[in-house]
Parts: C-alpha cells; sequence; structure tokens
C-alpha cells in the first residue's frame, strides 16, 4: 500500500501557482482536461490545485487542507478502522464511498475532516506526464498549527507515519517511507496564523537540497516576492503566492 501526502490549494490562480511551484522545483503530474486541477510531484509527496471557483465544499480562495492519496482505499480503511477511526455505530460499513472524482475517505478528528482520495488508473477527463513522487530537489513538507499533538499524532502514526528524531510540544515532524512525504505539527504562536481557516488548514511548507539563494531566485523569476530569513532554528525562504499566502521553503533536514 502506498499512501501520498497531497496538501490542496484553493486558488483561482491555478497558472500563477503552477508557474510558481514548478520554478521551486515540482514538476506537473495531472490535470484536468477541463481546468481547475493540478497535480504536481516533487522528491517527496505532490500538491493539488483545486479551482475555489469550483469547489464543492466552499472552499476560500488561498485555503490549503492536508489531505492524502493512496492506491489502496479499502486497505487503508481496514487499517483504519482497526485503530478505531471507524464509524462506531456501523463497524461493519465501509469508511470509502464515491465522490463525482473518484472514490475517497473521510475522516473526523475533532472538528475537523480529513480526505484522502483513492488514486485510480482510469484517468478520463485527465492527462497524466508520467511524472511520479520522486523527481527533483523540493519535498513537500506541510505544517499544521496545533497546541496539542495528541489527536494528530495519534492519526498520522495510524496512516502509518512515524516521528522525526524527538517529538517536541513546539514541533513534531513525521514522516512517511519515502517518497510518500511528511507532515509537520507545530504550536500556535500566534493569533494571525499563516493560513485561510478551514478543514485541516496546513501552511504549503516545502524542503529543498537546493541552496536557499538559488530558490530565491527560482521564485523572484517566477514573478513572486521572496526573501531569504536567518533564524535560530535554520534559514528558510519566504515567498508570497499568487493568493497572497506566504509560503515557506527550508533547507532539507540533514
Amino acid at each position: 500500500m502506498s499512501l501520498t501526502v497531497q496538501p490542496i490549494r484553493f486558488t483561482d490562480n491555478l497558472d500563477e501557482m503552477t508557474r510558481l511551484l514548478v520554478a521551486l522545483g515540482l514538476s506537473v503530474s495531472i490535470t484536468s482536461d477541463q481546468g481547475g486541477w493540478v497535480v504536481l510531484a516533487g522528491r517527496t509527496g505532490t500538491v493539488g490545485l483545486h479551482s475555489a471557483a469550483q469547489s464543492a465544499s466552499g472552499a476560500k480562495q488561498g485555503q490549503s487542507s492536508l489531505s492524502f492519496e493512496t492506491d489502496a482505499l479499502e486497505e487503508l480503511a481496514r487499517q483504519l478502522t482497526a485503530t478505531g477511526f471507524g464509524n462506531a455505530d456501523h463497524p461493519d460499513e465501509s469508511m470509502v464511498y464515491d465522490e463525482a472524482y473518484g472514490r475517497a475517505i473521510t475522516i473526523t478528528v475533532g472538528d475537523d475532516e480529513l480526505t484522502i482520495n483513492g488514486r485510480s488508473d482510469d484517468l478520463y477527463g485527465y492527462s497524466s506526464t508520467g511524472v511520479q513522487p520522486g523527481v527533483g530537489d523540493l519535498r513537500v513538507t506541510p505544517i499544521r498549527f496545533v497546541d496539542d499533538q495528541t489527536a494528530d499524532r495519534r492519526l498520522l502514526e495510524s496512516l502509518g507515519f512515524s516521528v522525526v528524531g524527538e517529538a517536541d510540544p513546539a514541533f513534531t515532524q513525521l514522516t512517511l517511507p519515502d517518497p510518500g512525504g511528511v507532515v509537520g505539527l507545530h504550536h500556535i504562536y500566534t493569533d494571525e496564523l499563516p493560513v485561510v481557516p478551514g478543514p485541516f488548514a496546513i501552511q504549503l511548507t516545502f524542503e529543498t537540497s537546493a541552496p536557499l539563494p538559488d530558490i530565491v531566485q527560482r521564485a523572484r523569476a517566477a514573478g513572486a516576492a521572496a526573501k531569504l530569513n536567518e533564524s535560530e532554528f535554520g534559514d528558510f525562504v519566504t515567498i508570497t503566492d499568487a493568493d497572497g499566502q506566504e509560503i515557506q521553503v527550508h533547507a532539507t533536514s540533514a
């Protein structure tokens, strides 16, 4: 079973966002023939760009949500049920349901709903470049802001994630086997977080093996404002994207 981190950005600036993410180091993997959906792959993980105007859930422009994709949805559903994430009132009922775009699982954690989409070999209505995670120098590492990591860690570990290094209340990073991707859990450090509120809201964040000054130049070449920041926790680049949201790119952990 393969599971991939796939944060989704809801945007009506698909061309600009695609151009920026490609410049930073991602590669286009899948596009909708009718527009409104693009998947880009990195060294680990993928990013989905979804038209905000076409969102059935009413997602806001610039909203980024954590989600995943798997090639074995029924197997993952059984795994989640065994770890207590199934429907307690209907334990024999499958968690998998059909959507217009394919099959999915929805998991409720607190007041948030997380979606895991099934990967389909039927590409009717879509075009594939053949690119899969494992390319380029950019790793997809979305950040979720929570003060209590307990529920999120339980879910992520049930999905097969393991903690990188040691867990810390301020910041814990969890990873899937390559090229699945990484999720970071960061404490809430301000009332004005760099996210648009929504289900499983995250900040689009990446790690790169490229020199950070090169990332600044890549972003600027794509028409985005970018700045190299020094920090006691490690230098990083901040980029203002076409939706007015802040993207961060950090140097890959040793």
